[in-house]
């Protein structure tokens, strides 16, 4: 069991509004779920005011989205992933 992998989320920039996570119902958001379950807290610790959304949905291509200012959106495919490379994702996303 992968119990925190001691990879502390970094901060996210300040241009990030919010931050929404879609799952399937199948095996592919397994990653991701545990990703939430883990990650959650400590995100919403370090951005309080941060919208921080999680949907499951039947029938879809498991997805990590992050809102910028300006309206500016930025989506990466999250299927099959491991929850540390969904922190990466994130990252990436909410570095700019």
């Amino acid at each position: 069991e992968m119990a925190g992998s001691g990879m502390a989320m970094a901060a996210l920039a300040k241009s990030v509004r919010e931050v929404r996570v879609l799952l399937c119902k199948g095996p592919s958001s397994e990653g991701a779920k545990q990703f939430v379950v883990e990650k959650y807290a400590e995100i919403k610790k370090l951005h309080p005011q941060l919208p921080f959304l999680v949907r499951e949905m039947a029938g879809i291509e498991p997805t990590l989205t992050v809102r910028l200012e300006h309206g500016i959106e930025k989506t990466a495919l999250i299927a099959g992933l491991k929850p540390t490379e969904v922190a990466k994702k994130l990252a990436e996303l909410g570095s700019k």
